[in-house]
């Protein structure tokens, strides 16, 4: 009988946006990276209002609107809960799981 040690499978932050296949070291930085080069700014002349995300064709009237749906291609969860430490994409999920404790 063989024993083998379980393996390990480290996520792979890979941008998916049309044309690009950059992979980032966590998915924070994946994140700003979509939202600066891919999303950009209405300021600096290069806001889109369109995911190009692969499989993806969601369009959005603001920027914040597209930046918080890019969350859903990416496994980035900043707020934490202090009492359980369940993680969250968005703040207003957290707020919202607070109240069962």
């Amino acid at each position: 009988m063989v024993v083998t040690a379980p393996k390990i499978q480290e996520e792979v932050h890979q941008c998916r946006w049309l044309d690009c296949t950059t992979i980032f070291e966590n998915a924070e930085t994946l994140y700003e990276h979509i939202t600066t080069v891919h999303i950009g700014r209405k300021s600096a002349g290069t806001l889109s209002l369109e995911c190009k995300w692969a499989g993806c064709s969601s369009k959005a009237s603001k920027r914040d609107h597209l930046t918080s749906h890019a969350r859903v291609h990416i496994n980035l969860k900043p707020h934490t809960c202090s009492i359980c430490t369940k993680a969250f994409k968005r703040p207003q999920d957290l707020k919202k799981h607070e109240k069962i404790h």
